[in-house]
């Protein structure tokens, strides 16, 4: 441990501070006691200590009252709280306040040993990036790769032909923000962005969610209700998750398209259909052709001009850009301020494969985030977030047990069923009252429709 780090400590225990006054000394820090909240506020401020330990309980001045003086005042300080009063409420306020971390009286000094270790530990290292908050814009693109930069030019060219485009890649890549972006670039920019996900409607609605319907088509269908290619009007219509599409439709999807009108359903007046399209998808169609799984003249007629978005880990050199331009979305979502990244976490971040792509990597961002006690996001606050690969096993994948697996397939059948059992057993091949059954056995929970 280097000698002359700063310590403060704040306690109106008198024998308490001579006691760890020794025991600091001793290890070589520079040691500063303080029997009041007053005096140990103004000792922080006069010798800028790297680490306070502070007790709740004091006279005069609290150390609530401390801690919200050094947090008004932007006194960078680790504080350790301490407290012979097991009070969620104020241990709460606490952290909220800004202290590093708590212990219960009587003091372990093993566990204040390991604080203050860790408190040192994840001091800000000098190499950062700074956020700056004030260029942040919602729905952004990030990147300055190659392959970005192509994908760039791909947008500026398609957003002045109103011709249908066939974007595919991973999930958690980005594209309804591409097909945003063709759009809100186009002449078209005024008219409305509608988006359908093909696979979150059940499958006997997903008709009349995209024709839309008259009054009395089915049960049910109390009034007349435009669909989404009428609702696009002169603009766009996205249909994220194409490959999700039951066959039936796909063949009016199909004449829809080449015809470019439609009627509702139990219609009989033709609907003029004047917006583009621009479908997603993250499956291979190609080979869903093959094994009969999606009409080959669809897709022939989807892909008119396919736009491939590249997966996070074959364009790395985006993440510090992307963890910025996150990292002002998330301060502004939840109320932290977090002002620098450290290079030691972008470093960690730029490691990790992502399987997940940008999506997950949001989704770690805004944990670490929350986690953070500083306005620098540590390698520490993002480590222990990033899921590990198994030795021998490519990154992106994860070992899982066969339970696990099919609990997750079910699960994930379920809900682009919206919980509908008998269209879940269908899929799955299995009857409904197996299907009953493993979800008790496996323990899945889903809403039942």
């Amino acid at each position: 441990m280097a000698k002359r780090i700063e310590i403060v400590v704040v306690d109106d225990n008198l024998e308490l501070l001579e006691s760890l006054e020794l025991y600091f000394r001793e290890k070589g820090y520079g040691v500063s006691t303080a029997d009041n909240g007053e005096t140990g506020l103004a000792l922080i401020k006069f010798r800028r200590p790297k680490v306070a330990i502070v007790d709740l309980r004091l006279p005069g001045m609290s150390g609530l009252e401390l801690l919200e003086s050094l947090k008004n005042e932007g006194i960078d300080c680790r504080t350790v709280v301490i407290t012979a009063y097991q009070e969620m409420e104020t241990t709460v306020q606490a952290i909220k306040l800004g202290a590093f971390d708590y212990l219960h009286k009587p003091l372990d000094i093993d566990a204040l040993d390991q604080l203050i270790d860790k408190a040192l530990s994840d001091l800000p290292e000098t190499e950062s990036i700074k956020v700056v908050d004030e260029e942040f814009k919602e729905n952004t693109i990030v990147g300055r790769s190659h392959e970005m930069k192509e994908i760039f030019k791909l947008i500026g060219l398609l957003s002045e032909v109103k011709t249908t485009v066939l974007v595919v890649g991973e999930s958690g890549t980005g594209k309804e923000l591409v097909a945003r972006a063709i759009h809100y670039h186009s002449s078209s920019a005024g008219e409305p962005f509608v988006a359908l996900n093909c696979s979150a409607i059940v499958e006997n609605l997903l008709e009349s969610e995209l024709f839309g319907h008259e009054q009395g088509s089915f049960t049910g269908a109390d009034a007349t209700k435009k669909g989404k290619l009428e609702i696009a009007g002169g603009g766009t219509l996205f249909l994220d998750e194409i490959s999700e599409i039951p066959l039936h439709l796909q063949a009016k999807l199909l004449r829809f398209i080449q015809e470019r009108e439609f009627e509702r359903v139990g219609g009989n007046q033709k609907v003029k259909f004047n917006a583009r399209i621009i479908a997603a998808t993250n499956r291979d169609l190609a080979q869903m052709v093959k094994r009969g799984e999606f009409r080959e003249d669809l897709y022939f007629r989807l892909k008119v001009f396919e736009l491939y978005i590249p997966p996070l880990r074959q364009r790395k050199e985006d993440i510090p850009l992307l963890v910025e331009y996150l990292i002002k979305k998330i301060n502004r979502t939840t109320g932290k301020k977090i002002q620098r990244i450290s290079m030691a976490a972008i470093n960690r971040l730029l490691e990790h494969d992502w399987p997940g792509n940008i999506r997950e990597l949001e989704n770690v961002l805004t944990r670490a985030v929350v986690l953070s006690k500083d306005k620098c996001l540590l390698e520490s606050c993002v480590v222990n977030l990033l899921r590990q690969p198994e030795a021998g096993c490519p990154a992106s994948f994860q070992l899982k047990s066969l339970s696990e697996i099919e609990a997750q397939h079910i699960a994930h059948v379920l809900q682009c069923c919206q919980g509908n059992i008998s269209r879940a057993a269908r899929i799955l091949g299995i009857t409904r009252p197996t299907l009953r059954n493993k979800i008790k056995s496996l323990n899945i929970s889903f809403e039942d429709s």
